[in-house]
């Protein structure tokens, strides 16, 4: 039972509560979303050490990944934060699964031992990278107001929400404790691959707005054709 509580198998059960009692479905995947994460580095802060124990668990909220708990939150309580949720959260999935397929970039935090659920963990970090998302998409495309517009304000936030984490997140945690926090970021990896890296993201943030604009360009354009009618 010990081992089912550490690795958090309690949380799709409480997903479904959480559902259940909000009718919700965005509102519960972002909250077990990081209470997986929070659980996992309650549970297993033993396992590294990037700083002295037991302070580990404040890698959780090191990652890129892990601006996007925030950002969703933030969308939820304040929906015009959605442009920015979908530009972090669009940056956060593709640059995750680009890098892995087509990097090489392996999951530094993983940890095979006796106490650990491999597939669980792993489960739940693809999740990460990819069903936000795909909610805030489905929002987008089935927003019935078309007030949604990506504009270039949005634009200019979601470049100071990436070099933000990355001047006061990244490179402190990086200076102090030498954790890449990425593998294709260590000091093994090729100043081309970095280079990549920058150019991959810095390209992301325009193209996550201009994708964002699109949609809500075709909302307002079908809206128009219905009044026309």
């Amino acid at each position: 039972m010990n081992k089912l509580v550490k690795n958090g198998l309690y949380i799709p059960p409480l997903h479904l509560f959480l559902h259940y009692i909000t009718n919700d479905f965005f509102l519960s995947t972002i909250i077990t979303q990081k209470l997986y994460v929070t659980n996992y580095y309650y549970h297993f802060e033993h396992l590294y050490d990037f700083v002295p124990h037991p302070y580990n668990w404040v890698k959780q909220f090191v990652r890129f990944t892990d601006t996007g708990h925030l950002v969703s939150f933030l969308y939820y309580f304040d929906p015009r934060f959605l442009p920015l949720a979908h530009n972090v959260h669009f940056m956060i999935t593709f640059g995750y699964w680009v890098s892995k397929l087509c990097l090489g970039m392996s999951d530094a935090d993983d940890r095979h031992t006796e106490e650990t659920i491999l597939w669980f963990e792993r489960s739940w970090v693809y999740a990460n990278h990819g069903l936000p998302y795909a909610l805030l998409l489905y929002k987008i495309m089935t927003d019935t107001t078309c007030t949604i517009s990506f504009s270039n304000t949005d634009l200019q936030y979601t470049y100071i929400w990436l070099y933000t984490w990355f001047i006061f997140i990244y490179i402190p945690w990086r200076y102090y404790t030498g954790d890449p926090v990425y593998s294709i970021l260590d000091i093994h990896s090729s100043l081309k691959t970095k280079i990549t890296i920058f150019i991959m993201m810095n390209s992301f943030v325009y193209l996550s707005n201009y994708i964002g604009y699109l949609l809500s360009y075709s909302c307002q354009m079908d809206m128009l054709d219905q009044l026309s009618i």
